[in-house]
């Protein structure tokens, strides 16, 4: 006896006993399944060997045979059981043995829809039929298709162990989710464990249904979520000088949560090698941070060539942050290299090729809580890479009182001033080992009181020297001590007095001597203690004031604010070059008996008082223009009145003008007028910045004596206002114009506000395009112009004008090409150009990379499986620049 039920309502849920129940329960499914919905649910309760209920459902009907115990769903049939849910187009469930057995169904046409799809737990299997067993929880699957991560298992026939794992038979692996996969790695037997790894018995490599004549008997494919150790695949390629090689081939190890390491190395077949290691590490609230070395030696050409060279070089680099408490920290950023030869010879990233200096800096930061105090200690080092040459700060420390106003809480409107006077201090202390070249750097860093060999090469001197390893040390503090308030006066002025205090402690100073043998100034380091102090004292005012102008002809209320900013201030400081202050001293300079004088602390780390009085007037003006407009759509009658109105933006952001007039100077009393301005139009999407200076005095040729007694350029002490009825000269000028492009809603070109600068990014944009590349957009263009004039004399003056471009256009949805270029205007001649082009392959990927000219002349081709699962699968062919300066 047969019960249907057809869907016609939603009945109340019907528990069938796990034997066939009888014809009145059967007859009250059939009533009950008649009363209105368009799904039928129901559930079936559990056996004594089953953990929970059986609930299933299905779109079209569900039939049970009461005689053979059999429940069957048709059309969109779901059955969930534990960590278990089912789906499928037909579903049998037999209740006596707990077995299902799930099938597609088929259309109109014939053809198989809704292929069973299982799931048990984070796994996800697709069969064309499946079968399973509740009680021994194994299953049989044929055409089955199971995906791990990026990748996709397909099989014949598989079966489902308790453990989670399958047995398969006539297996695919592949990473490609087409139906009909356009590679795949086929193996005649597998074993897949779940959240392990994938067992493979033999196997070869298949490409458009092409097996490539390649058997491997067995294979071992890690399955783990997350990040897993493995192999690192190797670039390949031929060296003029060097050979041929294995660049970058490593091992990942995935130690823990909190700590991973990665070897990795090159090979050359002519004896060059290059090792390194770089471990990640983090604790959370704890720590982070990386720390890499490399080693490498590289030997060009062959031993018995007369260029035959051998060169061997390290590479440090150390990033960490360690906050100790919330109000301390430890920071350390350390990039350090033995020589320029690891980024010439033995590294092959195109940044490190053009990097002139290396920074590293060690630093420990400390606040103290509602104490206005902290202090900073650090180590720092500076390398010249063109030179060899290395500065090191060993070590910098400074102690710093933010602006405190001890008499802020009088209550006296008199004294305003006195309540608003702040003051403040900074000591700052370094020990600094100064430019010595890379040779003798450890020698003088651990001992410091031998004597070394110095190569001179500090102003293009390179004579060889020999020096005490102390010598090289620098060492001073300095202390800096301030005051100033503010006063209203008149209610929009702001005056503002100030004073500066620095006092300079050092341990040696500086003496000259003319020496009439050699008719050469002769300097010496005269060790002691010396302190040197200056001073100087300052007024300003400052007030701002504005000015409005509306169109009036224009419904749309167009206004315009324009706010300046005006300051005039006096400076004052004494000369301390005079005798009373014993800080200067004179010095003869030639044969005549001409002297100058000379500062005892101007070879001091933090220099000392400074030459000439001052009192200088200072003036300032500075401008914003603000716009003011009303919408468009703020006419229409249906517009929300609670809405705004207007639209308020900057015209102008700055524009700005300054210059100063120095009584106390004996010439050129008035300093050269800077102006700069920026602004920004189309919604802050073009932005233009101007900067300039013009000189108010005279430049023209004058008699001078000389051997030649021809005349020279000189500036004069005269205003062209007055010589030449002239504001002054224009020495430099620059302008700077930089935007973004795309398409609009409309298809027309459109302006965009520029993202901020991520150099971290960039860079690994840069060495890996293709993970970067968007087929969705159809172009995008980001334009740089720059204008620069210069003429500080009266030669011809200099004009450079460059143009720079980064875009790339989308032909079609599969194809994409880059450029990054730009056009230098004055030598008429391109900028460092690099093309790409980019071809997505589906599950494939291919990038074409070329520089067709300059120092990184270059083309690189390369065609990979796009899941970094397989990145190892990859065809490539490349003409390294790298290869072909190795001898830089």
């Amino acid at each position: 006896m047969i019960a249907h039920a057809q869907v016609k309502g939603a009945p109340p849920a019907v528990s069938f006993p796990t034997s066939a129940p009888t014809p009145g329960d059967t007859a009250k499914v059939q009533a009950q399944a008649e009363s209105g919905s368009t799904r039928y649910k129901d559930s079936l309760r559990a056996s004594s060997d089953l953990k929970s209920p059986v609930t299933y459902a299905a779109d079209d009907s569900i039939l049970f045979d009461v005689k053979s115990g059999k429940l069957y769903l048709y059309r969109t049939a779901t059955l969930n059981y534990d960590n278990i849910a089912l789906q499928a187009g037909e579903i049998e469930l037999e209740v006596d043995s707990q077995t299902l057995h799930a099938r597609p169904m088929a259309d109109s046409a014939g053809k198989e829809t809704q292929l069973p799809q299982f799931k048990q737990g984070e796994e996800t299997y697709g069969a064309r039929t499946l079968s399973y067993n509740f009680k021994t929880q194994k299953g049989r699957i044929t055409d089955g298709r199971m995906m791990q991560g990026e990748a996709y298992i397909l099989a014949e026939t598989a079966k489902y162990q308790p453990d989670g794992s399958f047995h398969g038979k006539e297996g695919h692996f592949t990473t490609c989710d087409d139906p009909d996969p356009h590679f795949y790695i086929r193996s005649s037997k597998m074993k897949v464990l779940p959240d392990s790894r994938l067992i493979s018995g033999p196997l070869n490599f298949v490409i458009a249904d092409f097996p490539i004549p390649v058997i491997i008997p067995f294979a071992f494919v890690p399955n783990q979520k997350g990040k897993s150790s493995g192999l690192q695949m190797p670039q390949y390629g031929e060296a003029q000088d060097r050979g041929f090689f294995l660049r970058n081939l490593g091992y990942y190890f995935n130690i823990n949560d909190y700590l991973d390491l990665t070897l990795s190395g090159d090979i050359y077949t002519r004896g060059g090698w290059r090792l390194g290691g770089t471990t990640n590490y983090r604790k959370k609230y704890a720590f982070n941070g990386s720390l890499g070395f490399q080693y490498g030696v590289q030997r060009f050409n062959e031993k018995t060539d007369p260029d035959f060279r051998r060169t061997s070089a390290w590479s440090l680099n150390w990033n960490h942050s360690q906050p100790i408490d919330p109000t301390a920290r430890i920071s350390a950023s350390v990039n350090i290299s033995s020589s320029n030869s690891f980024q010439r010879q033995i590294s092959y990233n195109a940044t490190d090729f053009f990097t002139n200096n290396l920074n590293s800096s060690v630093s420990f930061q400390k606040n103290f809580n509602n104490l206005p105090f902290n202090i900073n200690a650090s180590v720092r080092h500076q390398q010249d890479l063109n030179k060899e040459t290395m500065t090191m700060q060993l070590p910098e420390f400074s102690f710093a009182m933010n602006r405190q106003t001890p008499f802020r809480n009088i209550d006296n409107r008199y004294l305003t001033w006195l309540k608003q006077l702040g003051v403040s201090y900074n000591m700052q202390a370094r020990n600094t080992m100064e430019t010595i070249t890379d040779s003798i750097f450890l020698p003088v860093l651990l001992r410091p009181r031998d004597s070394v060999d110095y190569l001179q090469v500090i102003n293009g001197d390179s004579s060889l020297i020999r020096r005490t390893g102390g010598s090289f040390y620098k060492n001073g503090l300095q202390h800096s001590a301030s005051a100033s308030t503010t006063v209203k006066l008149l209610n929009y002025i702001n005056i503002s007095p100030s004073f500066q205090y620095n006092e300079f402690w050092y341990l040696e100073t500086l003496r000259k001597e003319w020496n009439p043998e050699t008719r050469k100034i002769t300097e010496s380091e005269v060790p002691g203690f010396e302190r040197a102090y200056d001073f100087r004292g300052s007024l300003s005012a400052t007030t701002n004031f504005y000015g409005i102008y509306q169109l009036y002809k224009t419904k749309r209320q167009v206004t315009f604010r324009q706010r300046f900013t005006s300051s005039l201030s006096y400076n004052i400081k004494p000369d301390f070059s005079d005798s009373k202050w014993g800080f200067y001293q004179d010095v003869q300079v030639d044969t005549t008996g001409k002297t100058v004088k000379y500062s005892i602390f101007e070879d001091g780390i933090y220099g000392g008082p400074t030459l000439g009085e001052s009192q200088a007037i200072g003036f300032s003006l500075g401008s914003v223009l603000e716009m003011k407009y009303r919408k468009k759509e703020s006419f229409a009658e249906d517009f929300d009145p609670k809405q705004e109105k207007f639209i308020r933006t900057n015209v102008i952001d700055n524009l700005s003008l300054n210059t100063s007039y120095n009584f106390a100077a004996d010439s050129f009393q008035l300093t050269p007028v800077s102006l700069a301005a920026r602004t920004s139009l189309f919604d802050r999407k073009l932005n233009i910045n101007i900067n300039g200076t013009v000189d108010p005095y005279v430049f023209d040729y004058v008699e001078v004596p000389s051997p030649y007694k021809q005349p020279a350029a000189r500036r004069l002490n005269q205003f062209m206002l007055t010589e030449e009825g002239k504001l002054g000269r224009l020495t430099n000028f620059n302008i700077t114009m930089t935007t973004t492009l795309k398409p609009g809603k409309n298809g027309k070109a459109e302006l965009v506000k520029n993202p901020n600068f991520d150099e971290e990014e960039y860079r690994y944009t840069q060495e890996s395009p293709q993970r970067y590349v968007d087929f969705s957009i159809p172009w995008s263009a980001n334009l740089n112009y720059s204008f620069r004039y210069s003429k500080p004399g009266l030669d011809a003056a200099r004009i450079n004008q460059t143009l720079n471009i980064d875009g790339d256009v989308a032909f079609t949805d599969k194809w994409k090409i880059g450029v990054q270029s730009g056009y230098d205007f004055k030598n008429l001649k391109f900028t460092q150009t690099r093309m790409s082009v980019f071809r997505d392959l589906h599950c494939w990927q291919m990038s074409f990379q070329w520089v067709p000219f300059g120092a990184q002349k270059s083309y690189s081709v390369v065609i990979s499986a796009r899941s970094s699962t397989l990145s190892m699968l990859r065809l490539s062919k490349n003409d390294f620049w790298q290869d072909k300066f190795s001898n830089f």
